[in-house]
C-alpha cells in the first residue's frame, strides 16, 4: 500500500496569480502618479519660484489690459485739464463769480469783460465733459445775494455746444454788479452742493475780516474739497486780498493763480 503524501502547500497557483496581478497594478499606479509626488527635499524653494512666476504673469496681463484699454479709449490717455494754470482731473465743479461793485471801476479796464473771458477760458480748457453749477455773489444795500445758475442748483452738463449758455449767464450777472463781497457765504453755499472742486473768481478781499472767512470755510470743509482761486485785476497791489487767497487755498488743498487784463 502506497504511503500518503502529507506535505502541505501554503501557496497555490491561483494565489500566486492573484499576488502577481496585485503587484502589477501597484507598479502601474506608481508609474502614473510619480510625476505628481512633490520634491520634499526642496519644496520651499520650488514654491517661491512658482510665486515669482505667477507674479510676473500677473504683471504682464495687467500691462496688456492697460494697453488694450488705451487703444480702445484714446480719450482716457490723459484727462488732466489746466484751467488758467490750475491742474485738475475733477468732473464736478462749482464756480463762484464775484459780482461786487469793485468789479466795475471807472477810468480802469473793465474787469466785467475779463471775468467773462476767464470763464470762457476755463470752459475751453476742460479735456472732457464736466458738470457745473455757478454762483454769483454780491451784497447790494448790505444784503447778501447769491445767484445760482442753473437756478434749480442741479449740475449742468457742459459740452461744446452748451458753453454759450454758461457765458450768457455770466453776461447777465456782469450787468448787475453792485455792493460788497460776501465771500464766506458763497463758499459755504458752494460746499453744500458737494462738488469735487470749487473755483473762486474775485478781484478783492471779503467785506469782513478775511481771517475769519478762512477759518469758517476751512472748518466747514470737512470733506477736504479743493478750493482754487483766480485773482482778477491788479491783485499785486492788494495785500489783504492776496493774503486771504493764499491762506484760503493753502488750507483747502487748492491752487492760486492770477489773471490780469492785457
Amino acid at each position: 500500500m502506497k504511503k500518503r503524501n502529507r506535505e502541505i502547500n501554503i501557496f497555490s497557483m491561483s494565489a500566486l496569480d492573484l499576488f502577481a496581478s496585485a503587484m502589477g497594478a501597484f507598479i502601474l499606479i506608481t508609474i502614473v502618479l510619480f510625476p505628481f509626488f512633490p520634491n520634499l527635499g526642496n519644496s520651499s524653494e520650488s514654491i517661491e519660484k512658482q510665486k515669482a512666476e505667477l507674479e510676473r504673469e500677473r504683471a504682464k496681463l495687467e500691462q496688456e489690459k492697460k494697453t488694450l484699454k488705451t487703444k480702445n479709449n484714446p480719450q482716457q490717455i490723459d484727462e488732466t485739464s489746466v484751467l488758467l494754470g490750475i491742474k485738475t482731473r475733477a468732473k464736478k465743479f462749482v464756480i463762484a463769480v464775484d459780482m461786487s461793485g469793485s468789479i466795475y471801476q471807472p477810468n480802469r479796464q473793465d474787469y466785467r469783460q475779463f471775468i467773462k473771458l476767464s470763464v470762457q477760458d476755463i470752459l475751453a480748457s476742460f479735456q472732457s465733459q464736466i458738470q457745473l453749477v455757478m454762483i454769483g455773489f454780491h451784497a447790494p444795500n448790505r444784503r447778501t445775494q447769491l445767484h445760482y445758475w442753473p437756478e434749480n442748483k442741479y449740475y449742468f452738463q457742459v459740452q461744446k455746444n452748451t458753453r454759450n449758455r454758461v457765458i450768457s449767464a455770466i453776461d447777465n450777472w456782469m450787468n448787475r454788479v453792485d455792493g460788497g463781497t460776501p465771500t464766506r457765504e458763497v463758499l459755504i453755499a458752494a460746499l453744500s452742493l458737494n462738488p469735487e472742486e470749487i473755483i473762486l473768481l474775485s478781484d478783492g478781499a471779503p467785506s469782513e475780516d478775511w481771517r475769519q472767512v478762512v477759518n469758517a470755510v476751512t472748518e466747514r470743509n470737512n470733506k477736504k474739497i479743493p478750493i482754487h482761486a483766480v485773482a482778477v485785476g491788479d491783485y499785486v497791489t492788494k495785500r489783504d486780498f492776496i493774503d486771504f487767497l493764499v491762506q484760503l487755498t493753502k488750507r483747502n488743498n487748492g491752487y492760486l493763480v492770477g489773471a490780469k487784463p492785457g
